[in-house]
């Protein structure tokens, strides 16, 4: 099952990133959105951060990325609430880190705490942490003191 999770996230992943949208509501665009982390322990700070709902509706997918390639998703159920934590564990939480080296992983452990949820202006805040690993032969990345600001839309 966890496999089938982790191929569905990858999958949401490229859509997310792939499928930028240009009006004026992206939230890259409105000056209000953040995300920021530190990777293995250097501080990261996107320049582009865009919301989508994924799956089918059913999770809201924030993206996180430097104009270098760098990415950072973290996926979570729609119907969180300020105050909920989801965990890779539970399978209600998905983290990635894509590289501009190339490197692709995915969370294998780790949590996503909602602090902030208004689902009819589609405004999420939370904060986050994961150890994010290759598919194959590749870097291990500890992702930690993420938090994230952000609009999301329709795919």
């Amino acid at each position: 099952m966890k496999v089938l999770v982790t191929i569905l996230f990858i999958s949401l992943t490229v859509l997310t990133t792939s499928c930028k949208k240009d009006d004026d509501n992206n939230s890259r665009q409105n000056g209000n959105a953040s995300f920021t982390a530190e990777i293995n322990g250097v501080d990261y700070e996107a320049e582009f951060v865009d919301g989508f709902i994924v799956a089918f509706g059913a999770n809201i997918s924030i993206s996180g990325s430097e104009a270098n390639g760098n990415n950072v998703v973290v996926n979570f159920p729609i119907d969180a609430s300020a105050g909920d934590t989801f965990t890779v564990d539970g399978l209600e939480f998905v983290g990635s880190y894509d590289s501009s080296n190339g490197d692709a992983t995915v969370s294998s452990q780790g949590s996503i705490t909602i602090t902030e949820h208004n689902p009819e202006e589609r405004t999420v805040s939370g904060t986050f942490s994961f150890v994010s690993e290759p598919f194959g032969n590749g870097t291990s990345y500890n992702i930690t003191n993420g938090s994230f600001n952000s609009s999301y839309d329709e795919l």
